[in-house]
């Protein structure tokens, strides 16, 4: 009994570790808005032995690796190697995953199952076979645990460690703009991003003018968001509450075209509020024309055709809404556009603090990342990320305004 005793001691003293295999193993999940920023600190050494960069790094998702949603990267912690892996489900996934025991889909090891064995980059999405599940160690947050949906949460919460902004897109519909001269649309207030919120809206609310006949809807997030927390506690339109969302199915074409999505045993004419997309990315892609997609919520019979569309996005995914083929257009926010310098003077309010969360009781190895990236991770960031040095001014949680 002593010496079984001594064995399982052992085993539980390793975390992550695979006894066989001696190789250590860290899953990350969590926000997709701060997931260049972690890319480029791990691709730059934070938190291996030495600062010394991973031998293999592999991304998958996207043309840009640190763009990725599946990352992983074999280094050395602790004097073990370790293979440190990403799986980007969303700030709200990732805090339920370390306050519990749910899992995330990861690469497989390199080397097997598909997934090649040197550093590389693949631009599609990995398939089934590629992935493994897994428990997962750390994850990041758009939003503290006070502003999560697990506020009692036993994770072990670091921050804040950068700041994320987020923007509010319309989709690109050149088609309606020629009917009724709406591409002066440029600004979205709260209370406009609350009526569409709530239930959808007729284009003349933007225009100031009378209705013109073409509603716009929001398209977003699932409730596993960080960008959906911010953006909703900012606006007022409060983070735990129900919207009236839409989910778009994305066509082909150049530039891309898109269809409301009418899910299966459900009827035209209505909402379908459970709608939202589990990835910023996926949202972003499905942002094309709908200038001739028939409005099946305004009429039911699909003989109208024609509807907007707005949606919440972090910077990451905005850059690929925004350019060919989805060409969606950036709304300025309560008058101010979106830049970095005005987010760090207080003037543009949609943005949030980022967290790094362990799960309690974590090994050594987990816990030890988990400090270096939140020193670093500010030291590492790109266009879409601002690091806390920068800023002017603070904020709370997406409930508070910013302030000096």
């Amino acid at each position: 009994m002593k010496l079984n005793s001594t064995i399982a001691a052992i085993v539980l003293g390793l975390g992550t570790a695979s006894v066989a295999s001696a190789t250590n193993y860290i899953y990350i999940t969590g926000s997709t808005a701060a997931r260049g920023a972690v890319y480029n600190s791990l691709a730059a050494g934070v938190g291996f032995d030495g600062g010394v960069a991973p031998s293999v790094i592999i991304a998958y998702g996207n043309a840009n690796p640190a763009n990725g949603s599946y990352q992983e990267f074999v280094g050395t912690i602790g004097g073990v190697q370790t293979i440190v892996k990403t799986a980007w489900s969303g700030s709200e996934a990732g805090v339920a995953d370390v306050s519990g025991s749910g899992t995330e889909n990861f690469l497989a090891d390199p080397g097997t199952a598909g997934v090649p064995a040197t550093t590389t980059t693949v631009s599609t999405s990995p398939t089934s076979g590629n992935l493994v599940a897994s428990t997962v160690n750390l994850s990041l947050a758009d939003n503290a645990l006070t502003y999560s949906r697990n506020p009692g949460s036993t994770a072990v919460q670091q921050g804040p460690i950068v700041v994320v902004p987020f923007v509010i897109v319309k989709n690109h519909t050149p088609g309606n703009d020629a009917a009724n001269g709406s591409a002066a649309w440029t600004n979205i207030t709260s209370d406009q991003f609350k009526a569409v919120a709530k239930v959808g809206t007729d284009i003349g609310l933007f225009l100031g003018t009378a209705q013109k006949g073409y509603n716009v809807y929001l398209a977003g997030r699932d409730n596993l968001s960080g960008t959906r927390v911010n953006v909703f506690g900012e606006t007022g339109f409060g983070i735990t509450s129900t919207p009236q969302q839409i989910e778009l199915n994305p066509g082909s074409g150049n530039p891309a075209t898109t269809t409301l999505l009418l899910p299966a045993g459900n009827t035209p004419g209505t909402y379908y509020t459970a709608l939202g997309q589990s990835s910023g990315g996926t949202l972003a892609k499905s942002l094309g024309d709908t200038s001739s997609a028939a409005d099946l919520i305004a009429d039911p019979s699909g003989n109208t055709p024609g509807f907007y569309v707005i949606a919440y996005l972090g910077l990451a995914d905005d850059a690929t809404a925004t350019g060919s083929p989805y060409n969606a257009i950036n709304l300025s926010y309560n008058g101010v556009p979106y830049s970095a310098a005005a987010v760090e003077n207080g003037t543009y309010a949609l943005w949030g603090n980022e967290y790094i969360l362990s799960k309690a009781g974590s090994a050594s190895n987990v816990t030890g990342l988990q400090s270096a990236l939140a020193a670093n991770l500010q030291n590492h960031t790109d266009a879409y990320e601002i690091p806390l040095t920068s800023m002017l001014v603070k904020r709370s949680g997406p409930t508070s305004s910013p302030t000096y």
